[in-house]
């Protein structure tokens, strides 16, 4: 990095990426950390020489002070919640503090496990704030209509929807032996397991891509429209779940033709569905892709680099269905992510730490992990909310019968 002075530019030693020296606090069953090593290495490999400590430990205190400097002191990982309370994003500083603080763990991103407690959030987020946020609520109201074509995307009412309906409601009645009738509320079947609510009753979802979570990516690019929902968990999905349902089943006798049949014919009349957010807070990335990219940080906040961005939406396929169309793969139609946009940026060119910015990416968050041995993914539950449908969605499981023994 050069600097502009009097006499002429001259070269500064300054951080060339986010550095990852600074330890979290030890767990419980741990004991803390050893002092680092007296071997010399750069910020940024988890082996800071003593004079390069202090100064970490110093700049937890003295943050806030904005001084001029030849260059910026070392922003670390975990400067990174820092910063994002600085804008303003209580959640997603929550969030990160939850995933560095945690016991190193991996949740993969098709996976459909029942995970442990200790790995999933069910109280932090709330479905009423979640819809505060750019264009989130129109997937909301497309995932509810009731007005709309059987045929349409992402709708609790479409074909596709119903059919999944059948197949659930008929493990569910098959594993009561019909036996189940009048109303059925989920959640207390469930035991107040949301997991488990979830894996059963789960029926439909809509994806809202990051461009409808800031609304505008433009405006993000100017400091607008980025907000605490993307910084926190991105894009994410919508879901909705049975909430409440009437269950009948028909008992009868059909005697024509031989030989004769005991019968079931079980209805069920879908009231009341649960809608909520669940989302994997996690850093993997396909590995036909590049590490997806998180803005650039400091402790003062983040900037977006909307080349980065625009490459990333749009590689990620994010945008929705029908709306942008690149071929089979867009990567292959965009120029590479320019080098600079992976290095450090001095939006004055004055080497103010708050004016400094550093590129942060999801292999970024993968080597702290890997260096700390901490660093847990988690599964984010918002609340259900439970909506009464203006159209009830009726569910006909069809007849079973069996042969009747005199």
């Amino acid at each position: 990095m050069l600097k502009q002075h009097a006499d002429g530019c001259r070269p500064v030693k300054a951080q060339a990426s986010i550095a990852m020296d600074k330890s979290p606090p030890p767990l419980d069953d741990e004991p803390p950390e050893p002092a680092p090593s007296r071997t010399s290495a750069p910020p940024g490999t988890g082996n800071t020489p003593p004079a390069t400590a202090q100064k970490s430990r110093s700049s937890q205190v003295d943050d806030d002070d904005d001084d001029e400097e030849d260059c910026p002191p070392p922003f670390d990982m975990l400067d990174l919640p820092k910063g994002m309370e600085a804008m303003g994003f209580k959640y997603a500083a929550y969030c990160a503090r939850r995933w560095f603080n945690g016991r190193a763990h991996v949740i993969p991103d098709k996976s459909d496990t029942m995970f442990d407690e200790a790995f999933v959030d069910t109280d932090s987020l709330k479905l009423s704030w979640v819809l505060g946020f750019g264009d989130v609520r129109k997937h909301y109201d497309w995932l509810l209509d009731s007005e709309l074509e059987s045929t349409a995307h992402e709708n609790i009412y479409n074909i596709e929807a119903r059919k999944i309906l059948v197949n659930k409601l008929k493990k569910f009645v098959t594993s009561y032996d019909y036996q189940y009738v009048g109303t059925l509320d989920t959640l207390a079947n469930c035991g107040n397991d949301k997991q488990l609510l979830h894996k059963r009753f789960q029926f439909q979802f809509a994806d809202v891509p990051m461009l409808d979570v800031v609304a505008n990516l433009k405006t993000a690019y100017q400091g607008v429209g980025m907000n605490d929902l993307a910084a926190a968990i991105g894009n994410f999905s919508l879901y909705a779940a049975i909430a409440s349902a009437e269950i009948r089943v028909a008992r009868y006798n059909r005697y024509d033709p031989a030989p004769w049949r005991h019968c079931l014919h079980a209805t069920v009349t879908i009231t009341h569905v649960y809608v909520y957010v669940i989302d994997r807070y996690s850093f993997n990335d396909p590995a036909s892709s590049a590490s997806q990219y998180l803005g650039h940080w400091n402790r003062r906040g983040v900037i977006i680099a909307l080349n980065a961005a625009l490459a990333d939406v749009i590689s990620s396929k994010a945008f929705p269905e029908g709306q942008f169309e690149l071929g089979n793969d867009a990567r292959y139609y965009l120029p590479s992510i320019p080098d600079h946009l992976d290095k450090p940026v001095d939006i004055k060119s004055q080497l103010r730490k708050s004016e400094v910015f550093y590129p942060v990416r999801n292999r970024h968050f993968r080597q702290w992990r890997e260096l700390k041995k901490r660093g847990g993914d988690f599964v984010i539950y918002s609340d259900f909310k439970r909506i009464k449908l203006a159209k009830p969605i009726v569910v006909d499981l069809g007849e079973i019968c069996w042969e009747y023994k005199r």
